[in-house]
């Protein structure tokens, strides 16, 4: 059984969870604002303060899961939080949520299914996390090696690409993939056979067809090429413009 005093960090994390989705609206409607005004060193900066918000988002998001009332059990939670780094916590969340299943009775099915999560975890959680690490550290434009002995152009590259959608991309992956492990350990029978397999299916289609997504298609649509407009409008057109 959990912690009694699980229920209090839960609960905690549950506020604290919603108070980030609140910021990253509001830092969401900034930056498109700025795009929409050619404001590129606001748009530049607040980029930046927007991917620190995601990974320290999906940190509080994270915690919020492994503490879901009627999940794991409390030596699952301690196994869990003792790993070592970020990528280890989920993917040994990941491989005890599906413990709940029978795999003789679920052939290849799970250890795939394992696997394809984990590759999800690697590329929207983990990677983007060494990003905000460089940034968090000082290096807000040019990054450098471990070790601090060398520039390293690669991770100073993708520092630079930083965008507003893709970025928002990583937060509504985020959701979706907290939504199936949150499934799995809450009824993982019911939710395996009712509600799993959608919600899989339904990440791994939008990961698809928003892969395609850039800022320059965002700003050719409709709200997110009006000039002005009164300021409920412009916050309807922001809003528009990031998620259709």
């Amino acid at each position: 059984m959990p912690e009694a005093k699980n229920l209090e960090f839960y609960n905690a994390y549950v506020v604290n969870v919603k108070d980030f989705l609140i910021a990253e609206k509001e830092i969401k409607r900034t930056i498109n604002s700025a795009l929409k005004k050619n404001k590129n060193n606001t748009v530049n900066v607040q980029t930046k303060i927007y991917a620190l918000l995601y990974s320290t988002y999906s940190e509080s998001s994270f915690m919020k899961m492994i503490l879901t009332p009627h999940g794991f059990e409390q030596k699952y939670i301690v196994e869990i939080l003792k790993q070592g780094s970020i990528q280890e916590k989920w993917y040994k969340t990941i491989e005890l949520a599906f413990l709940k299943f029978n795999l003789s009775s679920k052939g290849s099915e799970v250890p795939n299914k394992i696997q394809e999560l984990k590759k999800i975890i690697l590329e929207f959680v983990v990677n983007p996390s060494v990003i905000r690490n460089k940034i968090a550290h000082g290096q807000f434009s040019i990054a450098l090696n471990s070790y601090n002995t060398a520039l390293n152009n690669d991770l100073s590259q993708k520092i630079e690409d930083l965008n507003v959608v893709y970025i928002y991309r990583l937060f509504e992956i985020n959701k979706k993939l907290v939504a199936i492990i949150e499934d799995l350990i809450e009824s993982p029978d019911k939710a395996h056979y009712a509600q799993y397999y959608a919600k899989y299916q339904f990440l791994i289609d939008y990961i698809n067809k928003s892969k395609s997504w850039t800022v320059e298609s965002k700003i050719g649509t409709k709200s997110m090429s009006k000039k002005s407009c009164p300021p409920q409008l412009m916050t309807n057109a922001v809003d528009h413009g990031i998620t259709q």
